[in-house]
């Protein structure tokens, strides 16, 4: 699934993703750099992106980068969800980081 405007479809982004798992990418829609991430819940993750004081407080490259491009400088897409409703909590964090890094 991939949101292209990623400013204007925040709602849309977050009412689709909530109660899933996922491993997600941000794209710099001029460059190409990407930013591959994960969690076990998405509707969360992606609201602190669209929070500027958590942003803020984070200070990573993607947190970084949304603060001085601005969202509709990115796509945003979900490169695959993960089931993770039979698992236990570290289960669950353990399968979504190997998806993560694979």
């Amino acid at each position: 699934m991939i949101y292209s405007n990623v400013d204007r479809d925040k709602s849309k982004i977050l009412s689709e993703n909530k109660g899933r798992a996922a491993i997600y990418m941000w794209t710099h829609k001029e460059t190409g750099k990407r930013y591959i991430g994960s969690a076990v819940d998405l509707y969360t993750r992606l609201s602190n992106y669209y929070s500027t004081p958590i942003l803020k407080k984070n200070d990573n490259y993607i947190s970084r980068a949304l603060l001085y491009h601005g969202y509709s400088e990115f796509t945003l897409s979900i490169l695959e969800f993960i089931n993770i409703s039979n698992l236990s909590k570290k289960e669950a964090q353990k399968l979504i980081l190997e998806r993560e890094q694979f």
